[in-house]
């Protein structure tokens, strides 16, 4: 059975500063918002095992994309 490496740290965001950060990301303009999720999602790729924050931002970004298509 595979192990769960022992030197991950935990970098989560707290609820508030997720919070934050779809506020903010909710007032760039939709191409930006894009972009960053595209470097967001290279990240999470081409990483063995991303962080929770680089995966909480990644939901974050999306989220917001996602609110614009509404």
């Amino acid at each position: 059975m595979a192990r769960r490496p022992t030197n991950l740290r935990n970098d989560a965001m707290t609820k508030k500063q997720l919070e934050d950060l779809e506020r903010s990301l909710s007032m760039l303009s939709p191409i930006m918002v894009q972009e960053k999720y595209k470097q967001l999602a290279d990240r999470c790729r081409f990483l063995e095992l991303p962080t929770p924050r680089v995966m909480q931002e990644l939901v974050a970004t999306w989220r917001v994309l996602w609110k614009w298509r509404r």
